[in-house]
């Protein structure tokens, strides 16, 4: 009998969670948390990129530059 009590409220306890989701009025602070982490990760995912692209720049020019000073006669 225990068992199929825990197993009753082992089944509601996610249901009651998705109602309370569903139609809570406010957001919580780990949804807000959540959305502020996910801010932090997108700027830092820019950055990176960014970082890289300087990188890329940098030794896409100094392969030209390279290239440039080889065609030259002196």
């Amino acid at each position: 009998m225990i068992l199929k009590l825990i197993a009753l409220a082992a089944a509601a306890i996610p249901v009651f969670l998705f109602l309370r989701a569903m139609f809570a009025k406010r957001p919580s602070r780990f949804a807000e948390g959540l959305r502020e982490a996910r801010k932090q990760i997108d700027l830092a995912i820019y950055i990176f990129i960014g970082i890289i692209g300087c990188v890329v720049a940098f030794a896409v020019g100094k392969l030209a530059w390279a290239w440039w000073a080889s065609l030259s006669p002196g």
